[in-house]
């Protein structure tokens, strides 16, 4: 027959000690809830009654922890809309990179997707896109599913890889025939 968890306390039927319950609420402190034990809990609650100094210990806990309607238009007022600046955008990619990542496994990504998940790749591809006003200039068909062409290969050609007049905006079907063209040549 299975006792529990605290089986070590020997306590079955009794109290637990005072510092053992501090030691167990410490250890579950700032711990998230699922949601399936959260509505567990929810449904053993119906019906109680809460006492009047239970509510307001609850009032307590939580002020300043729930935003006000103000502060939840005012966040909501500031994010609609406003895009970061280039050297914003490079400045916060500075520092997210490397060691200071959340993803970091020891330097074990190809040169090849780094160079193309860099900042410096997307302000090229979007500056030929712009140039090329999100048009295939081969189907001449705008918007959709756009990809950057490097004309000279990527490989081949390092010291080209951000130069703007040696990419062209290709449509997903376009680029797709331009690679299989040069497969056959």
């Amino acid at each position: 027959m299975s006792v529990g968890v605290y089986d070590h306390y020997k306590i079955r039927g009794k109290k637990r000690p005072p510092e053992v319950c501090k030691k167990i609420s410490e250890a579950h402190k700032g711990k998230p809830l699922s949601m399936e034990t959260r509505t567990k809990i929810s449904i053993a609650h119906l019906g109680k009654e809460v006492s009047q100094k239970h509510r307001e210990n609850l009032s307590k806990s939580l002020k300043g922890k729930c935003p006000t309607e103000e502060a939840i238009r005012n966040s909501s007022i500031a994010r609609t809309g406003k895009k970061l600046s280039i050297e914003q955008r490079i400045n916060i990619s500075k520092s997210h990179r490397g060691a200071k990542s959340y993803s970091w496994k020891g330097g074990i990504t190809p040169e090849n997707r780094k160079i193309r998940n860099s900042v410096e790749f997307r302000l090229w591809r979007e500056a030929v896109f712009a140039r090329d006003n999100w048009t295939c200039q081969r189907c001449q068909i705008r918007g959709g599913e756009l990809h950057p062409h490097h004309i000279k290969f990527f490989a081949q050609y390092p010291e080209l890889r951000f130069a703007i007049d040696n990419g062209v905006t290709l449509c997903k079907k376009c680029h797709k025939l331009e690679h299989f063209k040069r497969q056959i040549v």
